[in-house]
């Protein structure tokens, strides 16, 4: 990819996410994994009795919780949900979310469309890998707790440190895919 790629890229970005329904898609996707992402990172969970906020100091937030994880600023509860705000994991949520749900699309559009991306369909489900490997970066950690495994402390932080690995991933993944992408063959799903 040469010197004017990264407005090409963008331009199919915008060529793809113009139609409402790769709009609507890649929207839920990234809403959803935003939620399991936090839930994930128990920053939203079940549990509470009445409605409850709680604060602290805002420079807690660059304080960290784990590997690439930080300290919330203030916690709401309500009946049945305690939700931790903690800024940097939302706006790291954010991005892989995004990411997440931009690949995901691209990857519907390509098993959907598979002329437009230039790919077979086996193709267009390789590319959705990246975006599953970071929804298990964020979770793995989690789920090998829910299981009561006893794992070392290191192997928990080899997947947090998978997040970064997984959000570039995620961000090559697109880069080929839009590169692939010939917009004058993207069409609004039937």
């Amino acid at each position: 990819m040469g010197g004017g790629a990264l407005p090409r890229l963008l331009h199919t970005l915008r060529t793809i996410l113009a139609v409402p329904f790769y709009r609507r898609l890649a929207l839920v996707i990234g809403a959803v994994y935003l939620v399991l992402f936090l839930v994930a990172l128990q920053d939203i969970s079940l549990g509470g009795r009445r409605y409850q906020l709680l604060t602290t100091d805002w420079t807690r937030m660059f304080d960290r919780s784990g590997a690439i994880t930080f300290e919330a600023i203030a916690q709401v509860t309500v009946p049945g949900l305690t939700i931790l705000l903690s800024p940097l994991n939302i706006l790291i949520g954010l991005v892989l979310a995004g990411l997440a749900g931009l690949n995901l699309t691209v990857t519907w559009m390509a098993l959907r469309q598979p002329k437009a991306c230039r790919f077979n369909r086996s193709t267009g489900v390789l590319a959705s890998v990246p975006a599953l490997l970071a929804g298990s970066a964020c979770c793995a950690p989690a789920i090998i707790l829910i299981l009561g495994l006893q794992v070392s402390s290191l192997f928990i932080t080899v997947f947090q440190v998978l997040i970064p690995v997984s959000a570039l991933l995620l961000l090559v993944t697109l880069a080929v895919i839009l590169h692939r992408t010939d917009t004058a063959l993207i069409a609004e799903p039937r």
